[in-house]
Parts: structure tokens; C-alpha cells; sequence
């Protein structure tokens, strides 16, 4: 099975740096520029089902994409974003003036959701993993995959896909408008990653 990851297009808050989180932004004339982008290379690859975060933000990717693949996205909440609690709207010039650097490991990517009430890594990544047990038991026969959600997300998408541990630090940061896909043939136990946050349909 293909499953692709998509993140949703742009959106103001992306634009002004801002922890969005469960705060429901919609997408900015250029997120939907990119997700009409998007969705021209989507339109022939042979997708077969499209999962989407119910936020605003990739609802409306997904609805740009459904529009070119003839797919009727199904919406689920297991995709919204990761709850960044308190920090949900504040950009990481406000979140360093009310912390002190203890706080920071090794920038943005160590700043801990739960500091500021949030989800932790533990119940994000036990989140993805549910979904994907889910698409293996609701898309069975399928080939190709979509999911459309949110940077965080797909983050623990793949470091459960991999096998990484919540504890572990997730090398992964798919910018918005991004593609990656992670592959799983027959008799396999676990997936391979075939493509990781590629923006080149943006250039077209």
C-alpha cells in the first residue's frame, strides 16, 4: 500500500510564524494557489481514497484535491493537528520572550506541546498509530492512499510508521503544500519511505 502525505497549503499564521494547533485557520490565497498546484500533479497518479484532518486548513486542501481526482474525502479527527495548549496562536518570538532557555533544547522542534498544556509526544504518536491500524483495516484492497493534515501530524505519522519512540527526537518537518509518501508491499511488516516533503508542483 502507498499512503501520501499531504500537508495542507499555506495559511496566514503559517505566513506570520504562529503556532496554530487545534485554532481552526482557514487557507490564504496562496495556500489555495497551492493546493490548485497540488492537486494538478494529484489528479493522474491513481488515488484511490482520500482521508483529511476536519480543521479548516486541510478540509479545504482536500476539497481542492477531491474536485480534481473525482475522490469525496472522508474527514477524521485522529488527523488534526497536534494541541499546542497555551502556545496555540503565539508566534516563536512571543513563546521565547515568556520562556526562559532551559526550556529550549534545540529550538522550535524540542519545544514541548505539553509544557503548555498541550499533547504530549506519547499520545500524538499513539494517535498516528491508531490511524494507521485504522487505514490498514478500512482500506483494505486499496493501493493508494491520500491524508490530508497537518505538519505535526505527519510527523508522528511517519515516526510511527517507522517504528521511532515517542522519547526519540522525529527528524521530520514537511512544509506546507508538501508531498511524501511511504510504501508497504505485501508480506511487509512495516513501511519505507519513498518520498519525503517535495514541493516541486509548486514550480509549475
Amino acid at each position: 500500500m502507498e499512503i501520501w502525505l499531504i500537508r495542507h497549503g499555506t495559511t496566514t499564521a503559517n505566513q506570520e510564524g504562529r503556532f496554530q494547533g487545534r485554532l481552526d485557520y482557514p487557507l490564504s490565497d496562496q495556500g489555495r494557489c497551492e493546493a490548485d498546484l497540488l492537486s494538478r500533479r494529484l489528479k493522474n497518479v491513481g488515488l484511490e481514497f482520500l482521508y483529511s484532518s476536519d480543521l479548516k486548513r486541510a478540509w479545504e486542501t482536500a476539497q481542492i484535491i477531491a474536485a480534481a481526482t473525482g475522490l469525496r474525502p472522508v474527514s477524521s479527527p485522529l488527523l488534526r493537528e497536534c494541541s499546542w495548549g497555551a502556545a496555540e496562536g503565539l508566534t516563536q518570538a512571543e513563546i521565547h520572550s515568556y520562556l526562559l532557555p532551559p526550556f529550549f533544547y534545540a529550538g522550535r522542534d524540542r519545544l514541548k506541546a505539553s509544557f503548555w498544556g498541550g499533547e504530549s509526544e506519547r499520545k500524538l504518536m499513539s494517535r498516528a498509530g491508531y490511524f494507521l491500524k485504522r487505514v490498514d483495516i478500512e482500506c483494505n484492497g486499496f493501493s493508494r492512499v491520500a491524508v490530508v493534515s497537518h505538519g505535526r501530524l505527519i510527523n508522528a505519522l511517519l515516526a510511527a510508521a517507522f517504528g521511532l519512540k515517542a522519547r526519540r527526537r522525529w527528524p521530520f518537518s514537511p512544509s506546507p503544500a508538501s508531498l511524501s509518501l511511504i510504501i508497504r508491499r505485501a508480506g511487509e511488516s512495516s513501511y519505507r519511505l519513498e518520498l519525503f516533503n517535495d514541493r516541486c508542483h509548486l514550480n509549475m
